[in-house]
């Protein structure tokens, strides 16, 4: 009996001690969570920066989850080639009319 009675106060103790560090733990994080870390200021301090970041990992996982040869993508290129095209079409056809009376190439204008 005496050895049975010894187990139960070893448990008991333990059994305390297991619930004195449970109640330490669970002060720590809420101590945590009511003061935030003075030194982690990053993502206030640097919103663009944190943005920046946020799309770059975005990219990253479309590019990883295969989004890279997706229909999507292919009509996004389409229209961004679109778009860049229209400056360069628009300039070219500048220099065509306002050529076409002198004869001459407009200094400074690329031709192609």
């Amino acid at each position: 009996m005496a050895i049975h009675s010894e187990c139960e106060e070893g448990a008991m103790d333990h059994a305390r001690r297991m619930a004195e560090e449970a109640r330490a733990f669970k002060e720590a994080i809420a101590s945590q969570a009511r003061e935030p870390d003075p030194r982690d200021r990053s993502a206030r301090t640097r919103p663009a920066q944190s943005h920046r970041m946020a799309l770059a990992a975005l990219g990253v996982g479309y590019v990883l989850g295969g989004g890279l040869f997706s229909p999507l993508t292919g009509r996004v290129v389409r229209i961004g080639i679109r778009l860049a095209l229209i400056p360069l079409v628009k300039s070219q056809l500048s220099n065509i009319v306002g050529n076409a009376g002198t004869g001459e190439q407009a200094s400074g204008q690329p031709t192609f």
